[in-house]
């Protein structure tokens, strides 16, 4: 194989490129997700190489081989929607559905790490969907979400809890939901809220799955940290 630099069809082989390391994220011990985050960052910083004669439909539309990783975030995001899991679901029992919990709650994790670090071009949405889904719909699948949710409160919430501080409009909160709090701002009373549910929640989860981080605990200092 020639260096995707090299190739004679760049953009083909980058998506090649992202699967490997979207599958070591999720796949290698955990304390190698913080060397592939910062691998993928090197790599967005690459000097972008010469395509003259060499682009297809699989080029990056504005030129770039490297910069904003194109096409890692979509990619991330077609192998991870929440229709996939939730759909499977409802077949796994035991230890099929324990390994699909922990997938999807390193998953969390992961998204909540590569938003830090400015990899992948994932937003910070993609947090506030993630708790919103887990408190705010009747129909969560809690000892799925809500560890989940509480991976982008411990890595992120200081970035989140800005939000509330700036009014941050985001789409992600704007869906109706099970609780009246379908607007798309993100405020203190919203994250007074999760702050409660989640503590409701949490006492549940330690009698269900066993022993979970106390992320109303992490919010309600982040708040009395920013008051």
């Amino acid at each position: 194989y020639k260096p995707i630099e090299q190739s004679e069809d760049p953009g083909d082989d980058l998506y090649r490129l992202w699967n490997l390391l979207i599958d070591a994220l999720m796949q290698l011990p955990e304390t190698q997700i913080t060397p592939v985050i910062q691998l993928l960052d090197a790599i967005q910083h690459l000097p972008e190489p010469d395509l003259t004669g060499r682009r297809t439909e699989d080029t990056p539309v504005d030129g770039h081989l490297w910069q904003g990783l194109p096409g890692f975030g979509h990619m991330w995001a077609d192998e991870h929607k929440r229709g996939h899991w939730h759909d499977a679901l409802a077949a796994e029992k035991g230890a099929g559905r324990t390994e699909m919990r922990s997938v999807h709650v390193r998953k969390a994790n992961v998204e909540a790490r590569l938003m830090i670090a400015g990899v992948g071009g994932i937003p910070l949405d993609w947090g506030y969907e993630c708790i919103a889904d887990a408190l705010e719909r009747q129909d969560a699948v809690v000892d799925f979400e809500v560890p989940a949710a509480a991976e982008w409160i411990a890595v992120a919430g200081d970035q989140l809890y800005a939000g509330v501080q700036t009014g941050c409009k985001s789409w992600a909160l704007e869906s109706r939901r099970d609780f009246g709090r379908e607007a798309a701002v993100m405020t203190l009373e919203r994250w007074l809220f999760w702050e409660q549910r989640l503590e409701e929640l949490e006492k549940q989860l330690q009698v269900e799955v066993g022993a979970t981080k106390p992320a109303h605990q992490v919010m309600k200092t982040i708040r009395q940290g920013s008051a």
